[in-house]
């Protein structure tokens, strides 16, 4: 279907938009006075984590609490519709085009309905589709403070940085809206098997059209504001949206509660209702959410401790009632000794080794036999005891690529891609083959964070290992190790994490695709490309997308990629005669999946 047909079948897509029928009121499940304390480490700076500045894990944790959208993760990594929200839906496969409705009633929390311009100015804040070429955003904004540098700079520069690849950046051409103003319609410059959760979902920290209208121009009137805001988009009035940028950048950053209360105006089922810096942000029940989120709790408070065993010890009094501490050992015990329930998950983010297919220092691993003899001697499980041993005893090697544990088809897909045969070090295999190679001592200096003492301890595992099979192992650790990723010439292997927020074909063709953005190590396979590319197809049912990403995945152990060593724990902590429904996603945002659900 062409685009020009798509944009004739938009009047029958908002035709055919979900219509909520008439439904008998029902009592808020909030409950009157009802009171919850919890502790994080990082302070709260800024109602919006998508940029250079807010970007946080506290941030975005207060956004996801305090927002709503067309979907979330629960804490199976299954993808939830929210469909009093609103509906969304596939219109066209070539090329990808979706519709998505704003639900009848969706209200921010002042009252003024959510409606497509809030979902317009959020492709346009998160998509770049409009920022002036081969500007960094970011580079206009003060890093410590968040402010614009240059007040009278008239680029358009949204800094949706920190949003990460949600796919909306393949969405370049202008949405086009419906007549009511209900329903958006967004056409994929190529296809993306994210599209579910492209767009204005668990991720999204969306902002209110009207009030970055109001405060980009100065105006009180809120519908005048968000008209103008629609009109700077759709017209392309290039000064109206250089305003409209700046403000977005930079006005949701705070230093303690705003006198301008329409700055944390919220969609979801709390409101920010109070703020110290440095010191606590308060959540309060948003009276104008009536959608499938509405919370039982009537207030949250969230204390900033940067001390794990000050996090701890406040659950022991009961200053506060679930904890998110940086696990310790002082910490694990003092956890013990209390009353509380604990539980150990993991993260988004895993560890993992990776071998420069080119550009290397050495230029030793150009040869794959270089490679396999390399890979067969790495310590998993000693690395993996050595990292996480002394706090998570029950630890593992993370044994896939492209699946986490707890993934639905991690086992499945481990069971079938050769990981089976990294489970221990095979010193004498390695020498046989760099023996079949006829490569004697093979240099291998190896990239890692020199400040990290996790990441030395692993690298002495591995260096002590290949060096029995003749390998010479040597540090390339540094301070700027992140500047060094992808550097040619700079290292032949590194130590470092990969953070995959989404489950799926997530991030797949761009750390391991030819072209990929985040391809570091310079790898190429015909057959991982074409595989990714299949499980990318968003023509593709959940069961041919498993199969491709788990052939694929066999075939990155085959290639001698690299290895993945284990996926990063987390730990929360909370009273259970004081909060019941708690559990921990190992997706962002970790226990406040369903903050919602938590009841006294």
């Amino acid at each position: 279907m062409s685009a020009t047909r798509i944009t004739a079948s938009l009047a029958v897509a908002a035709a055919a938009a979900l219509v909520l029928a008439g439904c008998v009121p029902q009592q808020s499940p909030t409950i009157e006075g009802s009171e919850l304390t919890v502790a994080v480490t990082h302070p709260y700076t800024s109602g919006n984590p998508s940029t250079s500045f807010g970007a946080s894990d506290t941030n975005a944790t207060i956004a996801y609490a305090t927002g709503s959208g067309f979907t979330y993760f629960d804490d199976t990594s299954a993808l939830v519709r929210d469909e009093s929200f609103g509906h969304f839906e596939k219109v066209s496969d070539d090329p990808l085009a979706v519709t998505y409705t704003v639900s009848d009633g969706v209200r921010w929390s002042d009252g003024s309905a959510v409606d497509a311009v809030d979902l317009l100015l959020e492709w346009a804040a998160t998509s770049g589709a409009l920022n002036a070429p081969d500007a960094d955003a970011a580079s206009t904004v003060d890093p410590e403070t968040g402010a614009p540098i240059d007040r009278s700079d008239d680029r358009v520069l949204f800094d949706a940085s920190a949003t990460g690849d949600t796919g909306i950046a393949l969405v370049t051409e202008m949405p086009q809206m419906s007549d009511d103003r209900m329903s958006l319609t967004l056409v994929f410059d190529e296809p993306t098997a994210n599209w579910q959760s492209a767009f204005f979902g668990a991720e999204s920290a969306a902002k209110p059209a009207h009030v970055v209208g109001m405060m980009a121009f100065a105006s009180d009137d809120s519908i005048a504001a968000k008209e103008r805001v629609f009109s700077a988009i759709s017209e392309g009035n290039e000064n109206d949206l250089a305003a409209i940028a700046r403000t977005w950048n930079t006005v949701f950053n705070f230093e303690g509660m705003p006198a301008n209360k329409s700055l944390v105006v919220s969609n979801g089922p709390y409101v920010v209702s109070d703020f110290v810096a440095n010191q606590y942000v308060t959540l309060r029940a948003n009276e104008n959410y009536s959608g499938m989120r509405e919370p039982t709790f009537q207030e949250i408070r969230v204390r900033f401790m940067s001390d794990p065993l000050a996090q701890a010890q406040a659950l022991l009094v009961g200053a506060v009632q679930v904890a998110v501490p940086t696990m310790n050992q002082d910490v694990r015990n003092a956890l013990a000794t209390m009353n509380a329930t604990v539980i150990d998950g993991t993260t988004d983010s895993f560890e993992h080794l990776d071998l420069q297919f080119a550009e290397s220092k050495s230029g030793a691993f150009d040869d794959p036999l270089v490679r396999q003899a390399f890979l067969a001697t790495v310590p998993r499980a000693a690395v993996v005891q050595t990292a996480l041993g002394e706090l998570y005893p029950r630890a593992t090697p993370r044994d896939s690529f492209l699946f986490a544990p707890g993934d639905e088809d991690y086992r499945s897909a481990r069971a079938a891609n050769g990981s089976a045969d990294f489970v221990e070090p095979d010193i004498a295999g390695a020498k046989e083959l760099l023996a079949e190679a006829g490569v004697s001592k093979p240099a291998v200096c190896i990239l890692y964070d020199a400040a990290d003492d996790m990441r030395a301890s692993e690298y002495a595992f591995i260096a002590e290992s290949a060096k029995a099979a003749g390998f010479v192992v040597s540090d390339c650790s540094t301070d700027d190790w992140r500047d060094q990723l992808g550097t040619p010439g700079a290292y032949d292997a590194a130590l470092f994490s990969w953070q995959n927020p989404r489950p799926g074909v997530g991030l797949s063709a761009a750390i391991y695709g030819t072209d990929g953005y985040a391809n570091l190590n310079y790898f190429s396979d015909p057959t991982v490309d074409s595989l990714i590319a299949d499980a990318t197809d968003p023509a593709l049912d959940d069961e041919g997308r498993s199969n491709a990403l788990k052939t694929a995945d066999a075939a990155l152990w085959s290639a001698s990629y690299g290895m993945p060593l284990f996926q990063y724990p987390s730990t929360i902590a909370f009273d259970q005669d004081r909060v019941a429904n708690v559990s921990l996603s190992s997706l962002n945002p970790g226990v406040w999946w369903n903050v919602w659900e938590w009841k006294p």
